[in-house]
């Protein structure tokens, strides 16, 4: 009887390990650190994008203001040229010469302009993508982290009620039991203290058991080892 709650104990610790395994590793499978690594990026390749942006619309706001002043620039030489105030020819021909200077300079900023303008306007048709990319990702990791906390809890309450179960299972178990039992969960890899017995083989080390162990294996108080693996012999019934 002793030896049959006994098992059912190890049973119950095999069980406890395995979801305390699930519980480390369950954070990684779940994916939320890649997708929230790549929602990072998202935001930084964003902030990358809006900082260019707001770069590219202030220098096209200057040229447009550069633009302006060079048209008041003409406008007013325009009205020295012709409205009567000059009237030497050295300083029309120099007013002249600015003129076809500030023209020239007028073209090179127009050009300019346009194709800024079309850097702007494919920068913010990017970043609109990448927003849209961004909000995407931020669903997905939401779905992640919701999953991945309902996982654990569930974990969580199959542990509580697993170490429930043990705690009373082992109050039925005798003291000498335990501690042989906790004694061979040391040494032997994995937890598994406690072979069963299967058609005269030790369930662990699938050894044959001799014939001068298999007689004590019927005898309900006797403890049992495998003389191969060293683990506590248990026999079922089926």
């Amino acid at each position: 009887m002793q030896l049959k709650l006994l098992w059912d104990l190890q049973e119950l610790d095999l069980a406890i390990s395995a979801v305390k395994q699930q519980i480390e590793e369950v954070p990684a499978l779940s994916g939320v650190e890649e997708t929230a690594e790549q929602f990072e990026e998202l935001q930084r390749d964003i902030t990358e994008k809006e900082s260019r942006l707001k770069n590219d619309r202030k220098a096209l706001k200057n040229l447009e203001m550069r633009t302006q002043k060079i048209f008041d620039d003409r406008k007013e030489l325009n009205e020295n040229m012709y409205g009567g105030k000059v009237t030497s020819v050295k300083e029309l021909e120099q007013m002249q010469r600015k003129m076809d200077l500030l023209a020239e300079e007028k073209k090179r900023i127009e050009d300019d302009i346009l194709i800024l303008m079309e850097a702007v306007e494919e920068q913010e048709h990017l970043l609109e993508e990448k927003e849209a990319e961004l909000e995407k990702c931020r669903q997905e990791l939401q779905k992640k982290e919701t999953a991945l906390a309902e996982n654990l809890d569930r974990l969580d309450r199959d542990l509580s009620a697993l170490e429930v179960k043990r705690a009373e299972l082992a109050e039925k178990i005798e003291t000498k039991y335990i501690n042989k039992y906790n004694m061979l969960v040391e040494k032997h890899q994995g937890g598994q203290a406690l072979a069963r017995v299967e058609e005269d083989i030790c369930g662990g080390c699938r050894v044959f058991i001799s014939s001068a162990h298999r007689g004590h294996l019927y005898n309900p108080g006797a403890m049992v080892y495998c003389e191969n693996c060293g683990r506590l012999l248990v026999k079922l019934d089926n």
